[in-house]
């Protein structure tokens, strides 16, 4: 079996990545690579100068750098995304998970999901003990995708009774073969949130998190290629006429439903804050906060009645 040093493969294939990415992003995706792909990660490979692959991983090598040069996202690559320090599988199913979600989930796991309290958000994450936080004891995600949320909360939330909801049986598929890789527990329910059926929305819940499709048909136009191109549209795209479609049938499903102390979170899209409280308060949630991600931009909506 013929094989391959490896200073050699990476020297040749970071010629061709530079052809489209920076010098650093070209290393960053080759150590992804070989770490995904192959078990090797920086470390190793650095101190075993003679280690090599074989001709079946340098083919595998060739068709990962050429579906990066074609714009395909690099956990699509691999067919693995972290979210909130565990690994997730993924495909062109489901959404690759987001930092700006993985921040949102970070909120929901550190603060009091006590929407009656004086205390706010920020303020809430320094000051408030373990002991004070409420624990929601039923959850429901809705549009779970690749169930990075609904299981990143079953791990934090551990007596928890989780649902994940979605309307692509493709996508659930995915999601279960991630809950048995983190090891937790969830309940997948097939479902439509514009349509529903499952009588798991006519009983009591206390956490309800989504990450809904908010993305208007009119910011195509700024959108990158690695993104229109591969990632599945329905889980991106809303009617320009109607683009808060989504949010509002969830608080309608949910204030049905809410414990007094419950809460429903949102990620959105950072051009509909306002947008997003006036629907709250529409909805009968008189409690309603919008907050910025990491980068600035408003990405969070939390409410409560």
């Amino acid at each position: 079996m013929i094989g391959f040093n490896l200073t050699f493969v990476r020297r040749y294939f970071r010629s061709q990545l530079v052809r489209k990415f920076s010098e650093r992003e070209a290393e960053q995706l080759l150590r992804i690579l070989f770490e995904d792909l192959f078990g090797l990660d920086r470390m190793k490979i650095l101190m075993t100068p003679t280690l090599s692959i074989d001709e079946f991983q340098y083919h595998q090598m060739e068709m990962a750098v050429a579906d990066l040069l074609n714009d395909k996202p690099i956990q699509y690559v691999t067919g693995v995304a972290e979210f909130c320090d565990l690994k997730f599988k993924v495909n062109e199913s489901v959404l690759i998970p987001r930092p700006e979600t993985e921040e949102m989930v970070q909120m929901i796991c550190t603060t009091s999901l006590l929407c009656h309290s004086n205390v706010g958000l920020r303020e809430g994450m320094e000051s408030i003990g373990d002991g004070a936080k409420h624990q929601p004891m039923r959850i429901w995600d809705i549009g779970t995708g690749s169930g990075c949320i609904a299981i990143a909360l079953a791990k934090h939330f551990t007596d928890a009774e989780v649902f994940a909801f979605d309307v692509s049986e493709k996508a659930l598929q995915v999601a279960e073969s991630n809950a048995l890789l983190n090891k937790v527990k969830v309940n997948f329910v097939h479902d439509d949130v514009l349509n529903p059926h499952s009588e798991i929305f006519s009983q009591p819940v206390d956490l309800v998190v989504s990450n809904p499709p908010y993305v208007c048909e009119k910011e195509r136009k700024t959108m990158e290629n690695n993104v229109l191109d591969w990632e599945p549209e329905n889980a991106l795209f809303v009617p320009d006429a109607d683009p808060l479609l989504f949010y509002r049938q969830i608080l309608r499903l949910s204030k049905k439903q809410l414990s007094p102390d419950g809460a429903v979170w949102f990620e959105i899209n950072e051009a509909m804050g306002k947008e997003m409280l006036d629907l709250c308060h529409a909805e009968g949630f008189a409690k309603a906060e919008i907050f910025d991600d990491f980068a600035g931009k408003t990405r969070v909506c939390k409410a409560g009645v």
